[in-house]
């Protein structure tokens, strides 16, 4: 699939050329302050994407396994790591 990406300013002034494209299979990114904030693509794409997604990520689940002793909140002291945390 091909990708283009466009500034928000070039988006809003576009949009219905930009809508065209995605209606014909492209994928548009838009980006403000050279970061990406949204997508355009076409109608039913995103299900195939997470359909995908899903089944490679069970596959990876399968050779892990999770032990509770491991988890820094289950342990004494679980308040003062949480203290530690910086919040972003």
């Amino acid at each position: 699939m091909n990708t283009i990406r466009v500034s928000a300013t070039a988006a809003r002034n576009n949009f219905f050329e930009l809508l065209d494209k995605v209606a014909a299979g492209m994928l548009v990114v838009i980006e403000k302050d050279n970061k990406t904030v949204a997508q355009m693509q076409p109608a039913g794409m995103s299900d195939m994407k997470y359909k995908g997604l899903t089944k490679a990520l069970y596959k990876a689940a399968k050779g892990y396994t999770y032990s509770k002793n491991d988890n820094p909140l289950r342990k004494k002291g679980a308040m003062r790591f949480l203290e530690q945390r910086e919040i972003s």
